[in-house]
């Protein structure tokens, strides 16, 4: 009955201490793109060779991230290049492309589907849907989202920004403060009470 007794107050104290201690933050998730380039968007054949273009830079960030969540990331900053894209080339044009992306060393293809409208006098490239991609490491899973953006371009050169919503999601639940200190605090009710009923039948004898 002792031995029950110290490994009840035991248990008590270490359920206790871990639901007053901080909470263990995730490991860092950084994020890595390859980035890309594309040359004679909307080209008819009879423009200016290479135009337009658009590239976006290969871009690492790393966000220290606690628990489940989720936050917005830059992939690539981009550059849009405008020009002569010949005679008949008005109208929307769709075209596709991936890049590699890599998260935490892990690395999968993102590819995305873009529109570019050419007109007299402004040239938008639209850059409109990806697959989402889903990382999957020991403790918690990655999922990565594009989100949808524009680059309007004048003739010459203009910048943009592709990002992604990175949401956090734990692979195991776990047990919250709060229930930790009530199966703490029960432990140490039950045996507070064995040693009231030890003591109670020592005094009887």
């Amino acid at each position: 009955m002792r031995l029950l007794t110290k490994i009840s107050l035991g248990l008590a104290a270490v359920l206790i201490s871990i639901a007053i201690a901080p909470a263990a933050k995730a490991d860092p998730v950084t994020i890595s793109s390859g980035g890309f380039h594309l040359s004679n968007l909307g080209n008819d054949g009879t423009g200016t060779p290479g135009m337009d273009s658009l590239t976006g830079i290969a871009t690492t960030v790393t966000h220290n991230f606690n628990g489940a969540g989720s936050f917005i990331a830059l992939l690539n900053p981009l550059t849009f290049t405008t020009g002569f894209t010949g005679l008949n080339s008005a109208g929307a044009h769709p075209f596709t492309f991936s890049q590699l992306l890599t998260i935490n060393g892990q690395t999968q293809v993102l590819h995305l589907i873009g529109t570019i409208d050419i007109s007299q006098f402004v040239d938008t490239v639209h850059i409109r849907s990806a697959a989402p991609l889903t990382f999957s490491f020991k403790t918690f899973s990655v999922v990565v989202n594009m989100i949808p953006t524009d680059v309007e371009g004048f003739g010459g050169l203009s910048c943009g920004d592709l990002k992604a919503k990175i949401t956090v999601v734990p692979n195991t639940s776990v047990p919250e403060p709060a229930t930790l200190t009530l199966l703490g605090l029960g432990l140490a009710g039950a045996a507070a009470k064995l040693r009231k009923r030890r003591k109670t039948k020592l005094l009887e004898l």
